[in-house]
């Protein structure tokens, strides 16, 4: 089994679901009691969401460039960002740490796209910083052909306030879900045939959730990908 680093904090709540992930899927591919092995360096999320609110985001990314440096140090074979929203800096994340980056939108597109095999409209919800940033139309329209249905910009208002206030705090609850689910049902109504939950702590919302078309969680995507890579040759 390869050492994963993970980045993580960004915020706690995604770290959390995404240790229980890996080893749930480390001990369904090699059973109990093995778990995975990581090494996790967790960031202050505050600073890192003051430079991309400030509009500083080549200061974010040296943070991530830092971890990186410190995950190579600590002995990780290949590396992953646990956020959406920090992939924006992945190409630079991967050269810092000199290892293989398992991409979170490049493994969702690909999930999703063998699972709807004929779908053409796709819709994302996440971050506004995530959904301005190039690297879900690089791998969901150029590398899978989807054309994207993002949230228009009052809903995405409501989200950053949803994704930034209760959800980074770990408050998941049956009213941030109905938030979600209206915007959901948005997205559908315009033409999406399955909605991202591109926002690693969207998931936690899935108990509650109600969507007319099927929903894929990135976190939970992107873990699986992780684990195949760590259990590869």
């Amino acid at each position: 089994m390869k050492t994963v680093g993970l980045i993580g904090g960004v915020a706690w709540p995604s770290t959390l679901v995404y240790y229980r992930l890996l080893n749930e899927q480390i001990q369904a591919e090699l059973g109990a009691p093995h778990s995975a092995r990581c090494v996790i360096v967790s960031l202050d999320f505050a600073e890192v969401l003051q430079d991309m609110s400030e509009g500083r985001p080549q200061d974010a990314s040296a943070r991530m460039q830092q971890a990186a440096r410190q995950l190579h140090a600590a002995g990780a074979e290949l590396v992953a960002i646990l956020a959406n929203t920090g992939h924006f800096a992945a190409e630079a994340v991967q050269a810092a740490a000199g290892l293989p980056l398992v991409h979170i939108a490049v493994e969702t597109a690909r999930a999703v796209r063998e699972r709807l095999p004929r779908a053409r409209r796709l819709g994302v919800l996440g971050t506004s910083h995530a959904l301005r940033a190039d690297f879900f139309t690089h791998a969901f329209s150029q590398g899978e052909g989807f054309e994207l249905i993002l949230p228009q910009e009052q809903e995405r208002i409501e989200l950053d306030a949803l994704i930034f206030g209760e959800l980074a705090s770990g408050q998941a609850s049956a009213a941030s879900a109905a938030v979600v689910t209206r915007i959901a049902g948005s997205l559908a109504s315009r033409g999406a045939e399955g909605i991202v939950l591109g926002c690693t702590e969207l998931g936690e919302l899935q108990p509650w959730l109600i969507s007319p078309v099927p929903l894929f969680d990135s976190a939970d995507l992107h873990a699986r990908a992780i684990v195949r890579r760590m259990l590869a040759d």
